[in-house]
């Protein structure tokens, strides 16, 4: 079985073998900045605040990122990846194939209607997402999809203060924050249990 360095690696090469014609990454320097984006997507698995406990759905997930590389740094999890781009769903179907990822699966769909799905209610331990929308947004289609006392982790760039600023997350605890790369920063919040009785209970 190749070890995890291995596997990152080929999973690099595929995303960058494919990323002009699907417009996976957009930099010119493509080989440098997947290093960088495949190593900021292991961070969390050093993060005393996080569980990243099993299932995981990576919402957004694009060319894979963050979901690919935490699959293959934990073989353990078992992971949902959630795209809906339908040419960059298949393209993440033909990378987990290729690295013999087991126990992954890929939908392609829309959050807002994964939302309202009964097969995804309250399934999830773990969300992650990485620029594909909002925090206001994470929040909002993160409730119904994780269990109680679940968390969501994001990815976020400069202006993750400003979003924080606005931000009413009714429900949720205090986010926690991981300062990554200059300009990256990782937000982790967790779904309240009390708030989510509170809501069962309600007519």
């Amino acid at each position: 079985m190749p070890n995890v360095d291995n596997l990152l690696e080929r999973y690099r090469e595929i995303v960058a073998g494919d990323s002009k014609k699907l417009n996976l990454v957009s930099r010119r320097d493509v080989k440098n900045l997947l290093k960088r984006l495949v190593e900021e997507s292991l961070l969390p698995l050093n993060w005393s605040d996080c569980r990243m406990a099993s299932p995981v759905i990576d919402l957004g997930s694009g060319a894979g990122l963050p979901g690919i590389p935490l699959k293959i740094a934990r073989p353990d999890l078992c992971m949902t990846l959630l795209e809906a781009n339908r040419r960059k769903s298949l393209f993440l179907r033909k990378a987990v194939t290729l690295l013999q990822l087991e126990e992954v699966e890929v939908l392609c769909e829309r959050a807002e209607r994964l939302t309202r799905n009964p097969l995804y209610l309250g399934r999830f331990n773990t969300l992650v997402s990485r620029g594909a929308a909002t925090l206001m947004d994470l929040l909002e289609w993160g409730r119904p999809l994780l269990v109680k006392g679940g968390e969501l982790v994001a990815w976020k760039g400069s202006g993750v203060i400003e979003e924080l600023i606005q931000l009413h997350a009714t429900g949720w605890s205090e986010p926690a924050l991981l300062r990554g790369s200059p300009g990256l920063t990782l937000v982790r919040f967790e779904l309240q249990m009390d708030q989510l009785i509170r809501r069962g209970n309600t007519g």
